[in-house]
């Protein structure tokens, strides 16, 4: 008895060792849809609601700062009303990588807007928001 309970220790510690820890996998830090990237950091964040406005152009851009993705591709897959509208690759070369990219929205274009984020081909997270056109 004495035995087995000493190789399931022995197992179970080994399991810990040579077991990848969550953080090793890779995490998103922060996610945001903001009006401007200004040295690398959003420049505030919109929130769940953008307006259209008639004779403007808005554009939205999608931040993400990611860590321990080093050597992966992230996407970021930009969808209105669930079809894809876009795509921007980005090969992450270090451990902490800031991307973002963009979306210009014209009036007609209302309705819900979401960025997955894909790694390695699965989406590993989705934020969103409504574009509203109030008129």
């Amino acid at each position: 008895m004495c035995k087995t309970l000493v190789r399931a220790m022995v197992a179970s510690a080994l399991m810990l060792v040579f077991s990848l820890p969550a953080w090793a996998e890779g995490t998103i830090a922060r996610a945001q849809f903001s009006t401007d990237v200004i040295d690398r950091e959003p420049i505030d964040d919109i929130g769940p609601t953008v307006k259209v406005e008639y004779g403007e152009i808005q554009k939205v851009y999608f931040f993400t700062d990611l860590r321990d993705m080093s050597g992966t591709r992230v996407v970021h897959r930009w969808t209105l009303d669930g079809d894809s509208q876009a795509e921007v690759a980005f090969d992450i070369g270090g451990d902490r990588w800031r991307v973002w990219s963009s979306k210009r929205l014209l009036p007609g274009f209302d309705g819900k807007w979401a960025v997955e984020i894909v790694q390695d081909g699965e989406i590993i997270e989705t934020r969103s928001f409504d574009y509203v056109d109030d008129y």
